[in-house]
């Protein structure tokens, strides 16, 4: 059997085209080049009133402008242009799209289709202030689970504080006996005083690593010129002229690092830390690196140095509370910088080979 014989499709009649254009919820209308609204349709006409053979920018209350962009500002092929707009008659929120549209005789006139958008809007902005909402409730449960897990270390840090501070303070009670005495020679007063002077800045040393270690805070990232960050650790440490001697600090940057999302002031704590570290292991001879690159995971900070290195046995412990094998260390500086580097959410290693380099690696999340 034959398949039945299609009708040929027939164009509209105008009369029937605007009947379907009447019976449509969007807003229509047509403005021909000389800005004059050449059709409406009833749902326009419905909110707005009668305005065929209006000016468009007089008739919707627009800058002249606006309708300079639309008549003469887009090409006669070019796809449609969006815009939002908002009725100052009723306050409803329009999107509205404009299209060339070409007539039988070669003339162009621009199609405007507007759609109610106002409960979309009014939704868009209730889902911005819910997610600004729960982004506060996520900060906050955030620093509360921050600060337990803090005092949660507090036992173990107490323990650790209290045996590095045992020390200096033996001391210092030491030599205070030995100036209650009645009579003591200028030359063992003098050593005395200079051992209370050295004990008590150590203490205070110590005591205040703990109160920054305990305290710590959450980072409050923005984007931060890398470049210029490693340039201001190089400045500090080669001020200390006496720490840095011979030493040679070297800066290198990708172009592609600036900006980075981190905490500035936090990561510049990080680099000081290690590159002091660097300058007291390399002794005023060597080479120290300060390099910055971007990484799969995000950014990549390197510190490397060429002194005698780290001891294999001592790499698992180093970023440990407390830890330390210098007499006047802390053992509080790497566990401070490993506190700060995971609280951006991001990783920090070591690996070391005496003589050749002992790099210290960080990773940032972008």
């Amino acid at each position: 059997m034959k398949p039945p014989r299609r009708r040929p499709f027939a164009l509209l009649d105008p009369e029937s085209l605007r009947a379907v254009l009447d019976s449509m919820e969007d807003r229509i209308y047509v403005v021909d080049r000389d800005y004059r609204i050449r059709f409406m349709n009833w749902s326009l006409r419905s909110d707005m009133g009668e305005g065929e053979g209006a000016l468009c920018y007089e008739f919707f209350g627009h800058d002249r402008d606006t309708c300079d962009q639309c008549q003469h500002g887009m090409s006669s092929f070019e796809p449609e242009r969006r815009r939002e707009w908002m009725s100052p008659n009723n306050g409803r929120i329009y999107e509205v799209s404009v299209s060339p549209l070409h007539g039988p005789d070669g003339s162009i006139s621009r199609l405007h289709i507007m759609r109610d958008i106002t409960e979309r809007k009014a939704l868009e902005k209730e889902l911005y202030e819910h997610t600004r909402s729960l982004e506060a409730k996520v900060k906050e449960q955030a620093e509360a689970l921050f600060r337990r897990e803090r005092l949660s270390l507090l036992g173990e840090i107490a323990a650790g504080l209290a045996h590095e501070l045992r020390t200096p303070l033996g001391a210092i009670l030491t030599g205070a006996k030995l100036l209650e005495k009645d009579f003591v020679e200028p030359a063992r007063r003098a050593v005395i005083l200079e051992l209370i002077r050295n004990e008590t800045a150590r203490l205070e040393r110590k005591l205040a690593e703990f109160l920054q270690y305990a305290r710590g805070r959450l980072p409050e990232k923005k984007p931060t010129a890398v470049s210029g960050l490693l340039e201001e650790v190089r400045t500090v440490l080669a001020a200390d002229v006496a720490l840095v001697g011979r030493v040679r600090i070297h800066v290198v940057a990708s172009a592609d690092v600036d900006p980075f999302p981190l905490d500035g002031e936090l990561i510049k704590e990080v680099l000081l830390n290690l590159g002091q570290n660097a300058l007291q292991s390399l002794g005023g001879s060597g080479e120290l690196h300060l390099e910055a690159k971007k990484s799969a995971e995000g950014l990549e900070i390197v510190v490397r140095d060429n002194g005698p290195g780290i001891p294999s046995s001592d790499i698992p412990q180093v970023f440990k509370p407390f830890f330390t094998r210098r007499a006047s260390g802390t053992g509080l500086g790497l566990a401070i910088c490993k506190d700060i580097v995971e609280a951006h959410g991001g990783r920090i290693t070591v690996s070391s080979l005496p003589h050749v380099h002992t790099t210290f690696r960080i990773t940032l999340p972008g």
